[in-house]
Parts: C-alpha cells; sequence; structure tokens
C-alpha cells in the first residue's frame, strides 16, 4: 500500500520566528513528496477614514508587504525543493490557520512562538497556544 502523500500547514509572517519555523520543518520534518500550505493572515489596521489618501496608502503598504511576504516564502519553498502554495486568511490568526489545516486536509501543523511569558500570554493571547488547544490534527510548535 503506497503511503500516502503529507499536507503540512505552517503558519508564517514577517517575524523571526515563523522564518525561524520554517527552516526547522525543512530540517528535522519534510520528506520529499511534502505538500506545505503556508498560511499567512495579514494585520489589520485601523485605516484612517477622515483622510482617504491616508487610507489608501495604508492599503497600498499593506498589499506590497503582503505581496513581499508571499514572494519571501514561495522563494523559500522553490530553494528548499518543496512543493507548496501560500495562502491568505481573514480573521483571528489562530482560528484562521485552524479552518484552513482542516481545509486542506492537513496533518500536521507546524507553528513558530514568540516565546511569551505566561502573563503576556494570558493577556495577549497566543496563536501556538490557540492552535495546540483547537487543531484537529497534531501540532508541532518550534521554540527557537
Amino acid at each position: 500500500m503506497a503511503e500516502e502523500r503529507r499536507k503540512i500547514a505552517l503558519g508564517i509572517d514577517d517575524s523571526e520566528h515563523a522564518a525561524f519555523a520554517f527552516d526547522w520543518y525543512v530540517e528535522n520534518v519534510f520528506r520529499e513528496g511534502d505538500f506545505l500550505v503556508c498560511i499567512n493572515i495579514p494585520e489589520i489596521h485601523e485605516l484612517s477614514v477622515s483622510n482617504p489618501a491616508a487610507a489608501g496608502q495604508q492599503i497600498k503598504e499593506s498589499n506590497d508587504h503582503t505581496t513581499s511576504l508571499v514572494q519571501k516564502y514561495e522563494g523559500k519553498m522553490k530553494a528548499n525543493k518543496i512543493e507548496g502554495k501560500v495562502m491568505m486568511g481573514n480573521g483571528k490568526p489562530g482560528e484562521v490557520i485552524c479552518r484552513i489545516a482542516e481545509q486542506e486536509h492537513c496533518t500536521i501543523i507546524v507553528s513558530g512562538t514568540r516565546g511569551l511569558g505566561t502573563i503576556r500570554r494570558t493577556v495577549m493571547g497566543s496563536v501556538s497556544d490557540y492552535i495546540v488547544h483547537h487543531a484537529k490534527c497534531p501540532v508541532l510548535v518550534c521554540r527557537k
């Protein structure tokens, strides 16, 4: 019986923690034939409604940042000969990552962590903590 292809979800942003999680996946988990689903949830900032020109500039900067991030991770996948795609989502990052991983039938989620202390994690919330407690598949959290 042939082994089924693995689908790996990886939460990405422009942080060093996400880059570390990608590199750790490549060095320690990657197997030929894996399909990597990189998931990004862009930060939404309050738009300046009183100044349409400023709001337009904010949207352009956000789009440029997103395009740059997609190109970065597509390049990292290509450089490591990993087949995959970058997906975007809107909403709370942990919820979106879990939802996309389930929709894409991922076999595992790989996540970086900022290493927040207990108090900051309790007050601010933690994406990796949310994923660990709510994902319907195994989760690998990469601590730098």
